[in-house]
């Protein structure tokens, strides 16, 4: 049905049925899959693009809340721009909002659907797989599309939008308005519908808006929308009001200068007339894919200019293939007549290869740990955790009795402790294993905490760190053998957790060292965003990735980590170090077209960055991880600073010339832990 009217004098313009939303949670069971319809609709507002669940057709409009936008932040997920549609509930944009659709196959090799993949050559006739991207950032989950073509959609959007094939990916279709006077501001648009400035004058600034909005652009729209967000939700719309201002303030002078520089790269584009491509008239681009625009970082005006930036001298990135998982019959093999293993070095070299078997995870978790070491005999083990036990059960019983009298003297004490009790009731309570009420888990978990904070008082307990054991004590089902290897765990990453952030700014230096050298394009492109010291990175970071992948995936990335991989040379003596800084490394490299190509600023990117969630490929990214790392390695011209962030030796060739961290003015680190809160987790 297309041109039709439909309830409430709404035109519906075009409507695909069977289109099924998938949605992924953190437990890593398979996708969930939602099916409803996509509708391109024209309202008195604006045309806007809706996908509705079988459940909510032909219930009331859907308004209000449906300006998923701007919610950047969730009480439940406790997120900044973490945009998760995981009930299936609708989705509403408006079509002029629309920056870039990413097509996708419907599947990866396990059969998964999954979110698009950068550089995959995309058909529009045969790619079912639809991922929607608007100019703030958001990004929605995937669409699939019955009968895998997309062209009516294309053909449909061709109507309102210039439909452009991205230079450097081909599924990747970037989507500008057809009259761009009509694309405003997010934040001042946001400004201008509340109201919030009564000494400004919307009508003069978007007349044409308004005038299509009739007596109801008096009031404004925006109005109306708030006050029905804050009977549903007050908190929700109240901070999102809030920071609908605070980002307007901060961000207004330098939304101006993105704008300057965006009407610079499009004098300078070389794109070829629109020609058509499968019946969609989407452009395709020859720019010259070396010439980016980047910020004058050496003049005291604020202007732009385009430049050759340097090209890293880089061998070519080699292709890594992910093996298999250790299987409990090879791990039987390692072990002699006294149970000591041998060749441990083989046996880490196997697990970054391919991680672990399930059946033996929580045996070899211990090894890799060190709460059991690699040369010791199985007698040897069974009296070293005798003892652990015993000192456990000690220090736990420190805690249990100290009194409610004491308590209340002990003001540090009582502070962790609620602070433990209020994370361990929200963490990770979708999974099955600490789901429900009065959850018998859910107190080992806080038990564990607890008596850590009495082993480590000068740490204590820092929220996060709920999110590291909760992993440990689902694999090893034991209170005490969880608590020891969460203490092992603690002495790689404490750092993370220091009051002054001072271990998790320098990795993110380290990080920005790294893509300097291997991406000096994008790192001069987030330099001109205020993103260069790679704040909107900080959760990646904080607690391994815990948040950006399901369980499954979550327990084979950290066994990978844990084995202080990846090798060289014959030894695994000649281990590295920061593998997790490639994985990062990795993840921005897969989302670096769609950064560049839409022009992304810097609120942009952290709501990007934080929509991936969930929606990474695993072994893709180890994958890549290591490719960069062998190519790192042997490339003679990488300097000292990038070799020694990896742990590797200097070779005759290289020079020390890598460019410094330091060499760039970042912004400061307000803004981003302001932007961040600090408090998502």
């Amino acid at each position: 049905m297309h041109n039709s009217e439909t309830d409430g004098g709404s035109f519906l313009l075009y409507e695909q049925d069977g289109v099924l939303l998938t949605t992924k949670g953190i437990s890593g069971d398979s996708s969930n899959l939602h099916l409803g319809k996509l509708r391109i609709v024209k309202e008195k507002t604006g045309i806007y693009m809706l996908w509705l669940s079988e459940e909510n057709i032909g219930g009331p409009p859907f308004s209000g809340s449906a300006e998923t936008d701007w919610t950047v932040i969730n009480p439940n997920q406790g997120s900044v721009g973490y945009h998760n549609n995981g009930t299936g509930r609708p989705i509403r944009f408006e079509v002029e909002d629309l920056k870039c659709i990413c097509l996708s196959p419907i599947s990866d090799s396990n059969g998964q659907p999954r979110r698009h993949n950068s550089g995959a050559k995309a058909d529009p006739a045969r790619t079912c797989n639809v991922t929607f991207v608007q100019t703030d950032g958001t990004t929605y989950s995937n669409l699939i599309f019955p009968g895998g073509s997309t062209s009516g959609l294309l053909d449909a959007l061709t109507q309102h939008l210039v439909l452009k094939r991205s230079c450097h990916d081909d599924s990747m279709i970037l989507c500008e308005p057809k009259s761009p006077k009509t694309r405003r501001d997010p934040y001042e648009r946001s400004l201008a519908e509340l109201r919030l400035f009564p000494d400004r004058n919307p009508a003069a600034m978007h007349s044409a808006s308004y005038a299509r909005l009739g007596q109801l652009g008096q009031f404004g729209v925006g109005a109306w929308r708030f006050v029905n967000d804050l009977k549903r939700d007050p908190y929700t719309a109240t901070m999102t009001a809030f920071s609908k201002i605070s980002d307007y303030l901060l961000h207004e002078e330098e939304k101006a200068n993105e704008d300057i520089a965006e009407l610079l790269q499009k004098s300078l584009s070389l794109d070829e007339p629109t020609t058509a491509v499968q019946r969609v008239p989407i452009a395709n681009c020859d720019a010259d894919e070396n010439t980016v625009l980047v910020g004058s970082s050496d003049s005291s005006v604020e202007g732009y200019e385009v430049i050759q930036p340097p090209v890293a001298d880089l061998f070519p990135r080699p292709k890594v293939l992910r093996g298999q998982p250790l299987s409990e019959v090879e791990w039987q093999t390692y072990f002699d007549d006294e149970g000591m293993i041998q060749n441990s070095e083989e046996i880490r070299r196997k697990i970054f290869s391919g991680g672990i078997e399930p059946s033996i995870r929580s045996e070899v978790w211990k090894f890799l740990l060190g709460y059991y070491p690699w040369h010791t005999s199985q007698v040897e083990r069974k009296e070293l955790r005798d003892t652990k036990v015993e000192e456990y059960f000690r220090m736990k019983l420190q805690w249990r009795s100290m009194s409610a009298d004491q308590e209340s003297r002990f003001a540090a004490f009582k502070q962790r402790k609620d602070l433990i009790e209020k994370d361990v009731n929200r963490t990770d309570r979708t999974i099955p294993y600490y789901a429900g009420e009065n959850n018998a888990n859910v107190s080992t978990l806080r038990d564990v905490l607890m008596t850590y904070m009495m082993y480590d008082f000068d740490l204590g307990y820092v929220q996060g760190m709920s999110d590291l054991l909760a992993p440990l004590l689902y694999v090893l089902d034991d209170e005490v053998d969880a608590f020891w290897c969460f203490v092992a765990y603690m002495e790689r990453v404490s750092l993370n957790f220091q009051l002054d952030q001072a271990g998790i700014k320098r990795q993110l230096s380290q990080l920005r060292v790294l893509l300097q050298a291997v991406d000096p394009h994008l790192a001069s492109y987030l330099d001109t965003r205020d993103s260069g010291n790679l704040f909107f990175c900080f959760r990646w970071l904080l607690v391994l990735f815990k948040r950006e992948f399901n369980y499954p995936q979550i327990l084979r990335l950290w066994e990978v980590f844990w084995t202080d991989g990846p090798f060289h040379g014959d030894s695994a003596s000649y281990s590295s170090s920061n593998f997790h800084l490639l994985l990062a490394l990795s993840i921005l490299d897969s989302q670096r077209n769609t950064i560049l190509e839409n022009r992304f600023g810097f609120t942009e990117i952290l709501k990007h960055v934080n929509d991936l969630a969930l929606y990474i490929d695993l072994e893709e990214a180890l994958a890549k991880a290591e490719g960069i790392f062998i190519q790192i390695k042997d490339s003679p011209s990488v300097g000292m600073e990038v070799r020694s962030v990896l742990g590797l030796r200097e070779t005759s060739d290289s020079s020390d010339d890598s460019p410094s961290s330091n060499s760039t003015d970042y912004l400061s680190e307000e803004r981003y832990e302001n932007a961040l809160g600090l408090h998502y987790l």
